[in-house]
C-alpha cells in the first residue's frame, strides 16, 4: 500500500492540531477529527464512535461515506457489556489494541457479520478496515476511530500521536458540551429559584394578596403557569366558585412583561346583557338612547395589559361571537363606530361552569371554547389542597388584623385549627376568608378558640326557591284564592314581598338573570317583565 512520507505527515499533524484546537463543539470536533484521519490515511469511509455520558455504550457520532458526511446511516451504538472479542470493534475496545484487516471480505479470524450488514445497507464493499481505540493522555478510552478503504501509513508512531491528540480533543469537546448543558440547566434552575424567591418575598409583605401555595396541588398550578408568564398566550382558568381565579389572574399579570400596564377585571354575569357589550367594546356618542358621550371599552382601556373576564360561561351568545373575533384578530369596533381599533391585550377568562355541557345545550360557542382553551388551568378546590388551609388562615388573620389596626394578631388554638382542617369548605378560599374574618371579630384579639363554620352557625335561613312561584295563584288556609278585590294594602304588601325576593335572588347571584329565573321557576320574559314593573336594576 502507498504511504505518506514523514514530512507530509508532520505538516498534516501540525495543521490538524491547530484545527482541533479551534473546535469547541462536539459535532464539529468529531467532523474535523474524522476528516483529518481520512486525510492521513487516504481513506474514503470512516466512523467515530464516542462513549456516551452513562459510559455504557459507544455511539456513532460522525460518519463519512465517499468522503462526505452522512446523517442517515446503518451504524448502531455498541453496548459495552455485549461486545465480543472476536468482533473487530469489540476486540479493539476490550484489549486497547489496533485492528487492521487488509482483506475485509476474506477469512480473517473475526466475526464481521455486523459490518457486512451495514455495508450492504450502504451499497458498499470495502477492501480493508482499520479500527483504532481513542485513548486520551490519561489513558481513558473515549471512543473508537474506524476507517475503510484506506492506504496504511508506515509511520505508526505518528498516527498514534494523532489519535491521542484526537482523543484529547474529543474529551475536551465532551466536557465542554456537558458544561454547556449543565450551565443551561443551572440557568433555568436559577431563574426558577429567582421567581420562587420573589414569590416568597411577596408573601412576607403585609399587603400581599397573591396565591398561597404550600400544597403540591397549587405548586403544580404555579409551575404550569410559569411556562407562559412571559408569553403572549390567553389563559382559561377553571374551577369552583371561590377558588381564587381572580387572584391567579392577577398573579399572571404581575409576573408577566405586562405588569406595568393596566389589569382590568370584568364579571360577565354582574351586569345586564345589554350593557356588557358597551362595557367591553365601548360606544360612540349617539350610538343608542342614553349614549350622550363616547365611552372607552375595557379592551381599549386594557391595551398593553391584561383583561380578566370572569364568569365567561354566562356571556350572551351574540357577544361570544364578537369576543371570538377580537381574540382572533386583536381588533374591535365600538358600538356606533365605523373604524376598527387594534388592541394588544392578554385575555384571561375564568369560569366555574362546565363549558362542554353549555356547548351541548347551545349556550356557549364551540369555536370560542377551543380558542380560549389553548392553555387551560384548573384550580383545585380547597378541600383538595388542605396543606394550604393553615397558611391561608394565617394570611387572612394578618390581613384582618391590619384592617382593624391590631397591634398584636390573635393566634389560632389547636381546637380552631382542627375545626378548619376537618371542614370541607364548599365555598373554598372565599369562604375561608369570611370564616377567619368573623373568627377574628368574635375573638378576644389574643386567641381564636372557636370558629363558626357553615350556615348552621349563622342562624340565617335562605328562602327556598322552589316554594315560591309567583306564576301560581296564591292560596291561604282553606285553599281559597285571593280575591282580586282585596284591600290595596294587602296587594302592596304582596308586591313589596315579591320585589324584595327578586332583588335578594339577583344580588345573591350577582345579577345573573338567567340563573335567577331558573331558581325562581320563572320564564325569562316573566322575570324581565317583573323587573321593569318594580323598577329593579343593579343601581337599586
Amino acid at each position: 500500500m502507498p504511504s505518506v512520507n514523514t514530512g507530509e505527515l508532520n505538516n498534516a499533524l501540525l495543521a490538524i492540531s491547530h484545527s482541533l484546537a479551534d473546535r469547541s463543539q462536539l459535532a464539529s470536533t468529531m467532523d474535523a477529527i474524522l476528516a483529518a484521519a481520512r486525510q492521513l490515511t487516504l481513506a474514503s469511509h470512516g466512523i467515530i464512535y464516542v462513549l456516551n455520558q452513562t459510559g455504557e455504550a459507544l455511539v456513532p457520532t460522525t460518519v463519512h461515506y465517499k468522503e462526505a458526511p452522512l446523517l442517515q446511516h446503518p451504524w448502531t451504538p455498541l453496548a459495552l457489556e455485549s461486545l465480543k472479542e472476536n468482533d473487530p470493534f469489540g476486540y479493539a475496545i476490550t484489549t486497547g489494541e489496533v485492528v487492521l484487516i487488509n482483506n475485509l471480505y476474506e477469512y480473517n479470524g473475526y466475526d464481521c457479520d455486523a459490518i457486512y450488514n451495514a455495508e450492504q445497507a450502504l451499497g458498499s464493499k470495502s477492501v480493508n478496515l482499520l479500527v483504532w481505540p481513542l485513548s486520551d493522555h490519561q489513558k481513558q478510552t473515549v471512543g473508537l476511530l474506524v476507517l475503510f478503504d484506506l492506504n496504511v501509513i508506515d509511520d505508526e508512531q505518528s498516527l498514534s500521536v494523532f489519535t491521542k491528540l484526537a482523543a484529547t480533543s474529543i474529551r475536551q469537546a465532551v466536557l465542554l458540551e456537558q458544561y454547556g448543558s449543565s450551565m443551561k440547566e443551572l440557568s433555568a434552575d436559577n431563574k426558577a429559584l429567582s421567581t420562587e424567591n420573589k414569590r416568597l418575598k411577596q408573601r412576607k409583605q403585609k399587603n400581599y394578596n397573591g396565591p398561597i401555595a404550600e400544597s403540591d396541588e397549587m405548586n403544580e398550578v404555579l409551575s404550569r403557569l410559569q411556562r407562559i408568564l412571559a408569553l403572549p398566550v390567553d389563559v382559561l382558568l377553571r374551577g369552583e366558585t371561590g377558588t381564587g381565579k381572580e387572584v391567579i389572574a392577577k398573579y399572571i399579570h404581575e409576573n408577566s412583561d405586562r405588569a406595568k400596564a393596566p389589569f382590568i377585571v370584568q364579571n360577565c354575569a354582574a351586569i345586564p346583557d345589554q350593557l356588557l357589550e358597551s362595557e367591553l367594546f365601548g360606544h360612540k356618542k349617539g350610538a343608542f338612547t342614553g349614549a350622550d358621550r363616547d365611552k372607552v371599552g375595557l379592551f381599549e382601556a386594557a391595551d398593553g395589559g391584561t383583561l380578566f373576564l370572569d364568569e365567561i360561561g354566562d356571556m350572551p351568545l351574540l357577544l361570544q361571537a364578537k369576543l371570538l373575533r377580537v381574540l382572533q384578530e386583536r381588533t374591535l369596533r365600538p358600538i356606533g363606530s365605523n373604524k376598527e381599533i387594534t388592541v394588544n391585550v392578554r385575555v384571561i377568562a375564568a369560569t366555574h361552569c362546565h363549558l362542554m355541557e353549555k356547548i351541548q345545550n347551545n349556550e356557549f360557542r364551540a369555536d370560542l371554547f377551543y380558542r380560549l382553551n389553548v392553555f387551560p388551568v384548573t384550580l383545585p378546590a380547597l378541600r383538595e389542597r388542605k396543606a394550604d388551609i393553615m397558611p391561608l388562615s394565617e394570611h387572612f388573620i394578618t390581613m384582618t388584623g391590619k384592617k382593624l389596626g391590631l397591634e398584636q394578631l390573635p393566634v389560632l388554638t389547636q381546637t380552631a385549627k382542627k375545626q378548619l382542617m376537618d371542614y370541607a369548605f364548599p365555598g373554598n378560599v372565599r369562604e375561608l376568608r369570611n370564616v377567619i374574618e368573623r373568627a377574628v371579630l368574635l375573638s378576644d384579639f389574643i386567641s381564636i378558640e372557636n370558629v363558626e363554620l357553615g350556615d348552621e352557625n349563622m342562624n340565617i335561613t335562605a328562602p327556598e326557591p322552589k316554594t315560591f312561584n309567583p306564576e301560581k295563584t296564591a292560596t291561604f288556609g282553606d285553599e281559597s284564592p285571593i280575591d282580586s278585590s282585596s284591600p290595596a294594602s294587602l296587594k302592596d304588601t304582596v308586591n313589596n314581598y315579591e320585589r324584595s325576593v327578586i332583588i335578594d335572588f339577583l344580588k345573591t347571584n350577582n345579577w345573573q338573570t338567567k340563573r335567577v329565573a331558573e331558581q325562581l321557576g320563572l320564564p325569562m320574559s316573566t322575570l324581565n317583565h317583573k323587573m321593569k314593573k318594580y323598577a329593579i336594576s343593579p343601581s337599586n
